[in-house]
């Protein structure tokens, strides 16, 4: 028979063994649960994570290619759509007479003009066939003298007298065939100087020509814009008044 104190030392330690051994396996089991719920997690977030990182990959791609290709329009346009007024377009040209006079060739002087639709800088007729051109394409465009420089006006052609002094200091500066500026900003063309005045000629010197003009589009690019508008100069001659 054990004595009170031996079994309560035995009770004590015998449960105290126990709780110990308890408490290990406890912590043990949530150890392991634990390491799951996190592997799981980790597994998740990796997942999640490689999945984002998918998304934002092909994002990028997508963006990207999204940018290259406003940039692509912005920049220099290609496409076989109808170009517009406030584009940019990049030319040669060979401009010659009915007679098979050139008149004039970019190529050999090795300056392609650049020019801006719908400003007024081309004859109607070139601008709109220019705008049912593409990039590489090549066209012959013939124009009336009406629709080029128009018809000969004989009484543009005036007689200016002039005091001796002042045709004096003319004959200093101008020949006849030369191009002087008028006081108003009009040009004309000195046809002679007499003893008494000066005689110009208001016509344009191609007035009354038939032009031939041979086009290569080498390049066409966006102009200025305002939220993505093309910007337009005011055109008056364009205005259409309500009667």
């Amino acid at each position: 028979r054990l004595s009170t104190r031996a079994v309560e030392h035995l009770w004590t330690h015998h449960f105290a063994e126990r709780r110990e051994t308890d408490a290990m396996s406890l912590a043990r089991a949530m150890l392991q649960q634990s390491g799951a719920a996190g592997a799981a997690r980790v597994g998740a977030k990796t997942s999640t994570s490689s999945g984002q990182q998918q998304r934002l990959r092909a994002g990028n791609v997508s963006v990207s290619h999204s940018h290259s290709r406003r940039r692509g329009v912005s920049r220099t346009t290609q496409v076989s759509a109808a170009l517009r007024d406030g584009q940019m377009v990049t030319v040669h040209y060979v401009l010659t007479f009915d007679d098979g006079e050139v008149a004039d060739d970019t190529r050999a002087r090795d300056a392609p003009a650049t020019l801006t639709l719908g400003k007024g800088e081309l004859f109607p007729a070139i601008e709109e066939g220019i705008k049912k051109m593409e990039v590489g394409d090549k066209k012959t465009i013939a124009l009336l003298s009406k629709d080029a420089y128009g018809e000969r006006d004989d009484q543009k052609i005036q007689k200016f007298p002039l005091t001796p002094e002042e045709l004096a200091e003319i004959k200093e500066q101008v020949q006849p065939g030369q191009v002087m500026q008028m006081p108003n900003g009009a040009k004309a063309v000195c046809i002679a100087l007499e003893d008494d005045g000066i005689v110009l000629d208001g016509n344009h010197p191609l007035a009354g020509r038939a032009l031939t003009f041979e086009i290569e589009l080498l390049k066409v690019a966006s102009g200025p814009e305002l939220f993505g508008v093309p910007i337009i100069p005011f055109d008056v001659n364009k205005v259409v008044r309500k009667q």
